[in-house]
């Protein structure tokens, strides 16, 4: 193999050691410096945006517990005045109701439960007339059950 002949191997080997020493020197020097710098900072960004978040979530869950109680303060005030509104609706259309049958609707109610009494008084004269009329037979079969 050339690469290993002896002739060139101790100056291929001598190059070599010199490159790699000024490569590693140009790393320690220049490269991890930067990549530690870089590290840092980025170390403590996170640091301070961790810390500004708690910060915020102290403030949110604060906030929250002001929200939830406004929130439980109106709707009970809501619900009380619903009640009251829905116990002076009740009265008032239960007593407007009393007093429009006991004095404008009297006389209606009193015609109307005649005539229903009328009609059913007439529907049972016609079943019981129709039930008993055989000379019709056709009516005598759809009275029939």
């Amino acid at each position: 193999m050339p690469q290993l002949d002896l002739m060139s191997f101790f100056s291929q080997f001598f190059w070599f050691s010199i490159g790699f020493s000024f490569f590693y020197i140009f790393l320690l020097h220049y490269i991890i410096p930067s990549i530690v710098l870089t590290l840092k900072l980025r170390k403590k960004k996170l640091e301070s945006l961790a810390t500004d978040i708690n910060k915020k979530k102290e403030g949110a869950s604060s906030l929250l517990t002001t929200y939830d109680t406004v929130l439980s303060k109106a709707l009970s005030s809501s619900r009380i005045l619903l009640t009251k509104i829905n116990d002076h609706g009740n009265s008032w259309v239960t007593s407007t109701v009393i007093k429009i049958n006991s004095v404008d609707f009297a006389q209606p109610n009193e015609n109307y439960i005649k005539s229903i009494g009328e009609k059913d008084f007439s529907t049972i004269l016609l079943d019981v007339g129709l039930k008993n009329n055989v000379k019709d037979s056709y009516w005598s079969k759809l009275w029939k059950k």
